[in-house]
């Protein structure tokens, strides 16, 4: 692989991040809600209970997508090995022990790795099927699997051209637009049953 093809995939792979931080924030703010905000979601269920369902899956996804070791796909542990194998030219900021010492970070998710494969594989893309494998994929540890994707890919970004991105706009804006999409729903509620106005902190 050439320099540039390895900057293009460095920006595929960010866009399928960045679309996954998005799905991943805005499930978190329709799924851990107060009581005041679950109850005017669910005056529009029809919407919301797909939505959430929804936004988890494409993010897991898209997570899962960015740590595919399948040959072909662009992901971190496939621009590395291209990396490791051409370092002077795709990573010149690089040193052997930073590729190795990113090697190491991949492979301590593993297990997490291959639970969102077969989330993916199984649960998501085929649900008519029995699933046998453990799939399990708790909340804090997909936190920390973005955190270190997000930070593994400004560590390649780096040492191929010495550029980084900020995640955290991403972040704040898929959290505040979520937090408007609550509060607008609470106002139509209160419109709709004055009762309910003020209840809410």
């Amino acid at each position: 692989m050439e320099g540039p093809e390895f900057g293009r995939q460095l920006r595929e792979l960010q866009d399928t991040i960045v679309f996954g931080i998005g799905c991943f924030q805005a499930w978190q703010g329709i799924a851990d809600l107060d009581d005041d905000s679950a109850d005017a979601l669910n005056r529009y269920r029809g919407f919301f209970l797909p939505a959430q369902r929804s936004l988890r899956e494409v993010a897991l996804l898209q997570f899962s997508k960015a740590l595919d070791r399948h040959r072909g796909t662009v992901s971190l542990p496939n621009l590395l090995s291209a990396a490791m194998a051409n370092s002077k030219v795709l990573v010149p900021r690089a040193e052997l022990a930073d590729l190795e010492n990113l090697e190491r970070r991949l492979a301590a998710n593993d297990d997490l790795v291959r639970r969102l494969k077969s989330c993916r594989d199984q649960r998501l893309a085929h649900q008519d099927q029995r699933i046998t494998k453990d799939t399990s994929l708790p909340f804090g540890e997909v936190r920390q699997l973005v955190e270190d994707i997000q930070a593994m890919f400004n560590s390649l970004s780096s040492w191929h051209n010495g550029s980084t991105i900020s995640f955290d706009g991403i972040t704040r804006m898929s959290e505040s637009h979520t937090r408007e999409v609550k509060r607008l729903a609470e106002a139509e509620r209160e419109r709709a049953h004055p009762e309910f106005r003020g209840h809410h902190t």
